[in-house]
Formats: structure tokens, sequence, C-alpha cells
């Protein structure tokens, strides 16, 4: 990890002090502001929803957890609240199928807003042909969801952070050579579009690289139990991992 602070420092603030024994609705709100895309794709695939159920039905599934006590069984210790959450989505799934017929849950409450009108790629996509074979698989589509999630949490947070210091050309770098490069981008290219040395562009790429994996492991760390998990989790996350 080279100079990046210790995994261990990161702890004990996790989301896991968000669900289990006396979670209440806004801490379940706060896991459902950040997390309710993956899950609704998940429901969509698992269930065979137009998207605009899947929302739906998402908004039932934060209302199933605290009304049914599954969030007050959750047991950090057992790890990643990724995987948690999975087993709570089959439990749901399984209770939906049941109740298929019947009114729906939740009286109407609204964990998030359904706008999706600022989500980006998410937001165009196609609809779901519920008779595709050869559709992701439910728990497939999670964890590219959720990658997708936490990624773009990390970059928000870095960019609001550069700008709040008026380092804001620094991230505009980063963006143009890791987010969205030509194909002759090069350090001198950068330095003459942003008005800087080669020497800026190779500084302000280090340092905003740096920032971008201490905000992503801040924001993993919310999703695991200990330093170990958390390591585990970040190898996931870039692909040396299979889960």
């Amino acid at each position: 990890m080279g100079d990046d602070p210790p995994a261990a420092a990161l702890f004990p603030t996790t989301c896991w002090s968000q669900v289990g024994p006396g979670v209440g609705e806004a801490a379940l709100e706060r896991l459902a502001g950040r997390y309710w895309r993956p899950i609704r794709d998940w429901l969509r695939r698992e269930l065979r929803l137009p998207r605009d159920e899947a929302a739906e039905l998402a908004q039932d599934f934060f209302a199933w957890m605290l009304e049914s006590g599954f969030v007050h069984k959750a047991d950090p210790a057992r790890g990643r609240f990724r995987a948690f959450l999975k087993v709570a989505l089959r439990n749901y799934a399984t209770d939906a199928r049941r109740r298929a017929a019947a009114a729906r849950r939740g009286g109407g409450r609204r964990f998030f807003s359904l706008d999706d009108s600022g989500s980006g790629a998410d937001g165009a996509e196609g609809p779901l042909d519920p008779a595709d074979p050869g559709a992701p698989p439910p728990d497939a589509v999670l964890d590219a969801r959720w990658r997708a999630e936490l990624v773009a949490a990390a970059l928000a947070a870095l960019e609001r952070e550069l700008a709040a210091s008026g380092r804001g050309r620094q991230f505009e770098v980063f963006r143009d050579y890791f987010l969205a490069p030509s194909p002759d981008v090069d350090y001198r290219a950068l330095a003459a579009r942003h008005g800087a040395t080669t020497g800026d562009v190779s500084n302000w790429l280090a340092r905003a690289k740096r920032g971008f994996r201490d905000r992503l492991k801040e924001i993993v760390s919310d999703t695991v139990h200990d330093s170990e998990e958390l390591e585990a989790e970040l190898r996931w996350l870039f692909g040396r991992e299979a889960r």
C-alpha cells in the first residue's frame, strides 16, 4: 500500500453500525441512498421485472428489512456487507414471490427518490427482456453496479475535496487522463490544455490518484467489518479476487 494510511485506521466506523439491534429507519435510509440502484437491478433480474417496477420494489425491500426484523439480525463478524445484502435480497425475493398477488408493502414510505434523471449511463439502460436467456445473473449485476457506485462515490468525494481547496485543475487533469482520455493524450498535451507544466501534470496525477485510492478505501470501509475484510474487498473491487 506504499504510504497509504494503515487500513486499521479506517475503523471502527462502518455501516455495520447502521444495521443490527436497535437500527432505526434513518440509518436504513442512509444505506438506501447509496445502494438502492444495485438493489433495484438485482431485483429486476431475479424477478424479471420492468425497471420502474423493480425501483418500486427496491423501496419495499428496505421497508421489509425494517419490518421483518431481518436487519436487526445482522452480524458484522460474519463478513462483508455486500454478502449480507445478497442474503437479505434472496430472502426478500422468496417472500416477494409468495405475496406477488398481495398488496405492496411499505405504506407509501420513500427511502430514496425514484428520479433517475441524474444517473448517467445507468439511467440510459435499455429495457430488460424477461425472456432473454443471456441476461446477466442477478448477483453479477449487483456486483457490477456495486463497483460502479463505489467508484462514482469516491470520484465525487475527490472532486469536492480538490475543488474546496482550490485545486480543481488537479481533478480536471485526473479526469482527462484516466476517465475520458483521448487517443493521443499525454502529459504534454494535458499541460498545454490546462495551462500547466508537464511536471505539474505528473505531480497532480500522482496526488489525485493517491487521493482517489484514499477516498475509495474510506467508502469501502463502510461495507466491511475490519481491515482484513477491507483488503479482501479492495482486491475484489479491482478484479484481483473472484467473488
